[in-house]
């Protein structure tokens, strides 16, 4: 696989990844449960690609499954302390911390194409979502900017554990379903409807197992801040499928936005390609 394979499956991903919103508004259930139920969708996908999963027992390992738990549970608990804005706006500072684990643990270095690619990202973030960030809920901004932390771990140690990088992923959706199951077995007692565990089921294979299957494929050719940036398209496709399919509106802050994330975004994909090509 070369490198433009790499961005067009990371891209695949990002896009896959963006779909949760417009599913998980479609059913009622606690957050807890559609948590540990995505994870439980997505451990079998990646138990069929793996077929006999093995555990390494060494810090980075460890330290990556442990991440992987902690960035999905963080995430969803955030979301019940603060804004849905405020969450994925602050978890989507992870290039920052990338940035920073990157120089220690693999030796990748950023140069100032990266930095100007970042600012306008960011920027593209901050319109997207200018109507809607707020400073409520302390400690669910919190927890988000710790999930931002942990997203960028687990993208940095799938890198680094290349050879185990699919355990890690299915062995922090097993941790993940573990932690849930209390939530599970409520959830199961209550009058939800049964259709609605199918569709959080079919969620964890398609919007989670499938595309971090790509994701971590991907992570063995590109770099780690290469993954992060191009992961930036989810929070601003997310709504964008709520807006296509459900009809809940954008506002003109959040276009301008989206346009900015996406041209920075697939703007520094292409030039660095050419860039490659003609070194």
């Amino acid at each position: 696989m070369n490198k433009s394979s790499s961005y067009a499956i990371l891209i695949i991903a990002a896009l896959m990844w963006s779909m949760g919103g417009l599913f998980i508004k479609l059913v009622n259930l606690n957050p807890m449960v559609i948590t540990g139920i995505r994870s439980l969708g997505a451990a079998a996908v990646l138990l069929i690609y793996i077929k006999k999963p093995k555990l390494y027992w060494n810090r980075y390992f460890l330290a990556g499954i442990l991440a992987y738990s902690m960035m999905v549970i963080l995430y969803v608990l955030s979301m019940r302390l603060t804004t849905a804005a405020n969450a994925i706006f602050l978890e989507f500072t992870a290039p920052i911390y990338v940035v920073a684990f990157s120089y220690f643990l693999l030796n990748e270095r950023i140069n100032r194409f990266d930095i100007f690619a970042m600012v306008i990202i960011f920027l593209g973030m901050r319109l997207f979502f200018m109507d809607e960030l707020s400073l409520y809920g302390f400690w669910g901004n919190i927890l988000a900017l710790l999930a931002g932390v942990c997203l960028a771990l687990v993208t940095v140690l799938i890198r680094k554990e290349k050879e185990c990088a699919f355990e890690i992923v299915f062995f922090g959706n097993v941790l993940t379903t573990i932690i849930c199951l209390p939530f599970i077995f409520q959830g199961f007692s209550s009058s939800a409807a049964q259709i609605d565990w199918f569709i959080i089921f079919g969620l964890g294979i398609f919007q989670l197992g499938i595309p971090y299957l790509l994701y971590t494929t991907a992570l063995k050719y590109v770099s780690a801040l290469d993954a992060i940036l191009v992961g930036m398209l989810e929070p601003v496709f997310n709504p964008i499928w709520v807006y296509i399919f459900v009809g809940e509106a954008m506002g003109e802050w959040a276009l301008i936005g989206a346009a900015l994330v996406i041209i920075g975004t697939l703007g520094r994909v292409i030039i660095k390609q050419k860039l490659e090509v003609k070194l």
